[in-house]
Order: C-alpha cells, then sequence, then structure tokens
C-alpha cells in the first residue's frame, strides 16, 4: 500500500527488480551450449555469405503512406512513409535459428498475420526510404544471427577470484556468528 495525495491508499505491485533482470537476460541471450550444432553450422555458413545486397526485396511488400513531421506542404501531397513487409516463415533464405530470434528480439515488429514489418519516414523520398528498410531489415537479421560467445579466459578467472572471496567472506561471517554465540552461552553456564 501506498500513501498517495489526498490522503487515499493505492495498492503498489512491485516485482523484484532482480528476478524481472534475471529472466529477460536468459530469454534474449542463450548460451552457445543450447543450441543445436546443425543451427550452429547453418548460422554460420549464412554469415559468410549474408550481405546487405543479398536480400532479395524484390519478393517483400512494400506500400507508401503519407509522412509526417517536417517538409512543409510537400508532406501532405507525397506519399513518402515506407512500409516494408514479408511473411518470415516463408523465407527460406533466412535460416529458422535466426527466424525464431528475430522472433524472440522483435516480436513487436511481427503483425497478426505472421509478417514481419520495417518501416521509414527517414527521408522525402521513396527510394532513400527503401534503402533506410533495407539497412534496417540488414542490422536486425545481422542481429538476430549474431551466435552466443563464451566467457573469455579473464572473465573466468576474475568470477572464480571474485566467488571465493565471497566464500571467504560467508566464512569469517559464520565464525564470527559462531563465536558470539558460544560466548553468550559460556555466560549462561556459570
Amino acid at each position: 500500500m501506498e500513501l498517495i495525495a489526498g490522503g487515499s491508499w493505492r495498492y503498489v505491485f512491485r516485482a523484484p527488480l532482480r528476478s524481472v533482470l534475471a529472466a529477460r537476460w536468459y530469454s534474449q541471450y542463450p548460451k552457445l551450449d543450447d543450441i543445436a550444432a546443425e543451427d550452429i553450422a547453418a548460422v554460420r555458413r549464412f554469415r559468410e555469405k549474408f550481405t546487405r545486397d543479398a536480400i532479395p526485396h524484390k519478393n517483400f511488400t512494400t506500400t507508401f503512406h503519407r509522412s509526417g513531421g517536417a517538409g512543409g506542404q510537400n508532406v501532405n501531397k507525397v506519399s513518402t512513409k515506407v512500409y516494408m513487409r514479408f511473411t518470415l516463415a516463408e523465407q527460406s533464405w533466412i535460416p529458422a535459428y535466426v527466424q525464431q530470434r528475430m522472433r524472440d528480439i522483435d516480436s513487436s515488429r511481427i503483425n497478426s498475420r505472421g509478417e514481419y514489418l520495417v518501416v521509414s519516414e527517414k527521408t522525402r523520398t521513396q527510394r532513400q526510404n527503401i534503402e533506410d528498410c533495407l539497412d534496417k531489415l540488414w542490422q536486425h537479421i545481422d542481429r538476430a544471427s549474431t551466435l552466443p560467445r563464451g566467457p573469455s579466459a579473464e572473465t573466468t578467472q576474475r568470477v572464480e577470484k571474485l566467488r571465493k572471496a565471497e566464500k571467504a567472506r560467508n566464512m569469517e561471517t559464520k565464525k564470527r556468528h559462531s563465536q558470539r554465540k558460544a560466548g553468550r552461552r559460556r555466560g549462561f553456564e556459570d
């Protein structure tokens, strides 16, 4: 319960931040050990040959709409905003693992029909906005196809050192606590 202005109370639910962050961390960043070997091989082959120019955008549905923002009267006359969409499941050139990662990372870009949507109204021309959509799509695919890396040797050593230091601190705290309790027992035996 929390007191708000006017003297009334309201219930505020506060989830522990650590558990929320941990849930997000594990759902967004899989470990390399959790990925099937054939998926890893397919993603590595895909990343070797994948370039921005290799995106088959001719198969995508592109629509144009009126753009908002600055531009004077021109924005009211010309449709320069670009909506580029494609059905993610039908794209055989994207490996299954990358498609799943795109669904996980960019779930807000996928509509109810399973279409992946990229929008651009950055410039005042259709051609440049199409190029911007392709750049955005390339970045999304590149991010989704990045395989997780394991920790470096330095990180592993640092974590092990911190773990040992924490264990030593805990043992010291337990020892002090035990001595304090033992001191209390001696006083009652007299």
